[in-house]
């Protein structure tokens, strides 16, 4: 067997003599791509740890970052309509942007305007079948090329309108799912005693005059299955009109792409919602039944997000164009009492680019870190006291923030079962990443 060369046995050597104290305050300060690195060419660093604990390490050292989706021409020239649809994560501590997925595909093509009249090349990296990208929703909208619909240990649900993956960016591992196109996905969650990962959809008119169906997908299985009345008896007491007569989820919950939930134990959470009275809606995992939370009381205006706080359930308040920012958690979860963290005001005098446009604040880290969407085109980061800390300048939207992402390299038994569905044909977003 060759010998290794002098700088990866001086590598090797380090991770093999330092104490584990100094192994993970370097964990703690690499990116997790860097430690992919790390373990493909240190072959002694995962003989001699076993490396799972350096694994776990990284899991809980590193933490939840925000995701920030945009697109933009992928040739400045536009001369062929091409675009790239982005997602990336931001590094709370070093407000560095690092890609996450990217997808690049032909943008919607309008003969006259382009005087040349050629057509853009079609992309095929990956079978389409009969996707419509750019189909009208209404009032002029269409839908997105690329969604982030969930996020859990690592993994992120997302999907090309009609196709669907679960994938682990950090590894590159991913699976695919059925299409999920007429559904509504509400959460993606661990079923806690069996270790599988799972999706919460409703189908139905969403417009209370039906029923709506509730079901829960295996990942990994070709069918979703209906789940019964999920809801218990004393659930319903008090529910409002908006449910006489169907039961309290008739009208379903808002997608998980715009409202996503937080899991805490065996229990899915959603932020308050209009739909739902602005009362919290709790699933518990386990029984498969919802059940009502109280939120503080004064909430019936502006975004509503959840995060996790110390093993606790935090919320934040925030509003269009409002200065003042809230941050709650849930100090006593047996008996539903809240209690204000952080009452975050951003100085808008002290910050030009606020100024003459519209501007949206999320909180967005336990800390108290703040982002805010501006029109135009602009992200910025601010502290808990309200300081500017970093401006991002997005070339031709403003991006959105949804969802986090916490990485991981620790192993899901969900990407040993074999690939099947929607053709068994690899994504292409993890491409130049």
């Amino acid at each position: 067997m060759a010998e290794p060369e002098p700088r990866q046995a001086d590598v090797a050597a380090f991770f093999r003599d330092a104490p584990p104290r100094v192994v993970i305050e370097i964990i703690r300060r690499l990116p997790v791509k860097s430690i992919l690195r790390l373990r493909s060419v240190c072959k002694v660093l995962r003989d001699v740890t076993s490396y799972r604990p350096l694994l776990a390490a990284v899991h809980i050292l590193h933490p939840p970052q925000p995701l920030i989706c945009f697109s933009l021409n992928a040739c400045p020239d536009h001369y062929i309509p091409l675009r790239d649809y982005c997602v990336e994560a931001l590094d709370l501590r070093s407000d560095m942007l690092r890609p996450i997925l990217r997808f690049t595909d032909n943008e919607y093509y309008d003969f006259f305007e382009n005087i040349e009249g050629v057509d853009a090349p079609p992309i095929y990296a990956f079978s389409k079948g009969d996707i419509k990208y750019g189909e009208e929703v209404g009032d002029g909208e269409h839908y997105p090329w690329i969604t982030v619909h969930g996020s859990m240990d690592g993994l992120l649900l997302v999907s090309f309108i009609n196709i669907w993956y679960i994938c682990n960016p950090a590894t590159r591992q991913w699976v695919a799912l059925p299409d999920l196109s007429n559904c509504t996905v509400i959460g993606l969650y661990a079923h806690v005693s069996s270790g599988e990962c799972r999706v919460l959809i409703y189908a139905g008119e969403d417009d209370g005059a039906t029923r709506t169906h509730y079901y829960v997908l295996k990942v990994g299985a070709e069918q979703a299955r209906e789940i019964e009345r999920p809801i218990p008896p004393p659930a319903t007491r008090g529910v409002g009109v908006l449910n006489i007569g169907l039961g309290v989820l008739s009208i379903g919950l808002d997608p998980a792409s715009l409202s996503p939930p937080v899991q805490l134990g065996c229990n899915l959470h959603w932020p308050p919602q209009e739909r739902q009275g602005y009362r919290m809606l709790a699933f518990d995992t386990e029984a498969e039944v919802f059940s009502w939370m109280s939120s503080p009381n004064h909430i019936r205006e502006g975004s509503v997000q959840l995060l996790e706080m110390d093993r606790k359930l935090a919320m934040s308040v925030s509003r269009n164009g409002r200065p003042t920012l809230e941050l709650w958690r849930l100090e006593d979860y047996h008996n539903e009492i809240w209690v204000q963290i952080y009452r975050i005001r951003i100085p808008v005098m002290h910050i030009p680019e606020l100024h003459y446009i519209d501007w949206f604040p999320h909180v967005v880290s336990p800390e108290g870190d703040v982002l805010i969407e501006c029109s135009s085109k602009l992200l910025l980061h601010c502290d808990r006291n309200g300081n500017l800390l970093q401006k991002f300048q997005f070339r031709e939207e403003t991006p959105l923030v949804r969802h986090t992402l916490k990485e991981t390299l620790l192993p899901h038994a969900i990407f040993q079962a074999p690939k099947i569905t929607n053709g068994d044909f690899a994504p292409p977003f993890f491409e130049g990443i």
